[in-house]
């Protein structure tokens, strides 16, 4: 298995509201970066285990078990929620689902 994506694990510091935006933002740690296997859920496994195919789902792997605890994740410049955390003796593996805005 290639490790060939780079995937940014955050945690999610608090909520505060943004004058110049607007809005409510979510504001994040600076993370760490580590190597990854990215991989997309088909629309079949997505609608089979997580009951919607309107989403962008990904599972990632990581080389080495990681520790520490994230709820929010970025791979290519592309948003994700961390749905669950499965650290195995070898590895661990991310479910993370696809977002436009972090919530």
């Amino acid at each position: 298995m290639r490790y060939t994506d780079r995937i940014t694990l955050h945690k999610t510091l608090g909520r505060q509201y943004d004058p110049s935006q607007g809005k409510t933002v979510v504001a994040v740690d600076e993370g760490v970066v580590l190597p990854c296997n990215l991989s997309p859920v088909t629309l079949e496994k997505s609608a089979k285990v997580f009951g919607s195919v309107d989403k962008k789902f990904a599972t990632a792997r990581l080389q080495r078990p990681y520790k520490d605890y994230a709820d929010k994740a970025v791979v290519n410049d592309q948003k994700y929620n961390v749905l669950r955390h499965i650290p195995y003796k070898s590895e661990s593996v991310f479910y993370l689902e696809g977002v436009e805005e972090w919530t």
